[in-house]
């Protein structure tokens, strides 16, 4: 990786906030490792579910790597579900660890992704381990 660090590894581009970001090998490396890390604190192995319940954002993608990293399987539930069919995702996949964020953004409107977290974990069955909150950015 060495002579590759500093290329684009991963572009992201939001356009609900007309951002766009440029991570390298390097830092796409230090980004997945981090969230791996996070994930291993909150005792997911190789072989427990993940389920990633986050908007568009490059965090999305690290998570999805850093599963990968440990050996953990993903599952990824759109940002726009609601509380019930989120609870049903819950129920079918019996994550250890939910990776959520607070709150997503749908055309230009804030949408509350925690309440709806909260009451999904409520109405399910089956109670995940902890929930890793990522920041939006």
């Amino acid at each position: 990786m060495p002579e590759r660090a500093d290329q684009a590894a991963l572009i992201f581009v939001s356009t609900e906030t007309n951002e766009e970001r440029v991570y390298s090998f390097r830092e796409l490396h230090a980004e997945v490792q981090s969230m791996a890390a996070s994930l291993k604190d909150l005792g997911v192995q190789k072989g427990d579910r993940v389920l990633i319940y986050v908007p568009m954002i490059a965090k999305a993608a690290f998570a999805l790597l850093a599963c990968t990293r440990i050996g953990a399987i993903h599952s990824v539930v759109f940002g726009g579900f609601a509380s019930g069919p989120l609870a049903s995702r819950i129920e079918d996949a019996e994550p250890k660890v939910v990776i959520s964020a607070d709150a997503g953004s749908r055309g230009g409107k804030p949408v509350a992704y925690k309440p709806l977290l909260d009451e999904a974990i409520r109405l399910s069955a089956y109670k995940p381990a902890a929930v890793l909150p990522v920041d939006r950015q």
